[in-house]
């Protein structure tokens, strides 16, 4: 048998105040935690804007370069939930444009960047981001101008000296005696350093006989290159600045006198569209690259294909980049990192960073090291 006992006290006493003063508090604290949850959710989902590039044409009648662009909108597409919203960073083909180009975003409040502009719309750019006001994530720019700097102008693709030497390397190990140069004089700020330090780098392995050329998608002479190009060489290095059609017409050219020649690019080469221009050339080709050969990465296979089936096309080297840059800008702002100087700390700070397309790891100027891939158009 249960028998109740009754309290000594009655209802509304102490005993029942003090409980019902507990049980107050206990739905307070819930309700402070769940507004702190709340707040520290609705901080990290908080909107931040952050401008990517989108090339125009550096040719004209040329198409613009939405490729980046769309590498960070099927992100956002695959992630579901993210604070970042998008705005467009049209870069201008005058490189004296650059700086114009990041202030007009700057004045309309932007302070996150992913920076598709190439060294010599970067280099002048560089004031600007001097300081804590605005971060970029360069996915392009190779120029040393830019290297071992204390400022928040970050990148994830190796210098010009890493790449140059690499370069040099692989073509020593080619082989042969006469090698022509055709150096792109539209993106200077990149290709004449690269070429000194490529000569430097090949010179001190073995001798060479070099003739260098300069080009510009402006001026291209077709006869006058026509000529030099079908001269007897054992290769030719087209040490391009940008996605150049030409690019492809050189190495068509060479091609016809010089079949069994290699032909080298740099990493602005990785572009499908670019080589649909070069014809039968494209058995000799070899494309240096901060990225592996889609053919031995899974996740890059994918993220390709990913990107064709959703755009219509594959995107061009940088927007791999791209994709890796607005991961890590993700993960900082879901971190609740939200200011440019607090971003720039957890990147150089909590690394290696994970991506979907490989780890990151930035010196602690805000550079990278990396390897490079040599790369043939076709198996």
């Amino acid at each position: 048998m249960i028998r109740l006992i009754p309290s000594n006290e009655p209802p509304g006493g102490p005993a029942d105040n003090r409980q019902q003063a507990a049980t107050r508090l206990a739905l307070l604290l819930i309700g402070l935690v769940a507004a702190g949850l709340g707040a520290l959710a609705w901080q990290r989902l908080r909107p931040v804007t952050v401008a990517v590039g989108v090339d125009r044409p550096l040719v004209y009648g040329g198409a613009i370069d939405p490729s980046d662009l769309n590498s960070a909108q099927l992100f956002l597409e695959e992630r579901g939930t993210s604070p970042i919203q998008l705005k467009t960073m049209f870069n201008s083909a005058d490189p004296r444009r650059g700086p114009a180009d990041v202030q007009t975003l700057l004045d309309q409040g932007v302070r996150f960047f992913i920076n598709t502009q190439t060294s010599s719309h970067a280099v002048p750019s560089l004031e600007l981001f001097s300081n804590d006001r605005a971060l970029t994530i360069n996915v392009s720019a190779t120029s040393t101008a830019l290297s071992n700097r204390d400022d928040f102008f970050l990148r994830i693709v190796p210098d010009l000296v890493q790449e140059q030497r690499a370069i040099a390397a692989r073509i020593n190990q080619l082989g042969g005696e006469r090698i022509l140069v055709m150096r792109d004089s539209r993106n200077a700020s990149y290709t004449a350093p690269a070429l000194e330090e490529f000569l430097q780098a090949l010179e001190s392995e073995r001798p060479w006989q070099v003739t260098v050329r300069d080009f510009s998608a402006d001026t291209f002479d077709q006869k006058r290159k026509l000529e030099l190009v079908r001269q007897p060489f054992d290769l030719l290095y087209i040490l391009g600045g940008d996605f150049l059609p030409t690019i492809g017409n050189l190495a068509q050219l060479f091609h016809q006198a010089n079949p069994k020649a290699p032909i080298v690019l740099t990493p602005w080469a990785r572009s499908p569209a670019l080589l649909e221009n070069v014809g039968d050339a494209r058995r000799q080709i070899l494309i240096a690259s901060p990225y592996p050969d889609r053919r031995e990465n899974r996740a890059l296979d994918q993220y390709l294909n990913r990107h064709r089936q959703r755009f219509g096309y594959e995107p061009y080297g940088m927007g791999i980049g791209t994709r890796q840059a607005i991961e890590l800008l993700d993960q900082a702002f879901r971190s609740g990192y939200r200011t440019p100087a607090a971003v720039r700390r957890y990147l150089l700070n909590q690394q290696p960073h994970r991506t979907s397309l490989g780890l990151i790891h930035f010196t602690p100027s805000g550079d990278v090291e990396g390897q490079h891939h040599f790369l043939r158009a076709i198996p």
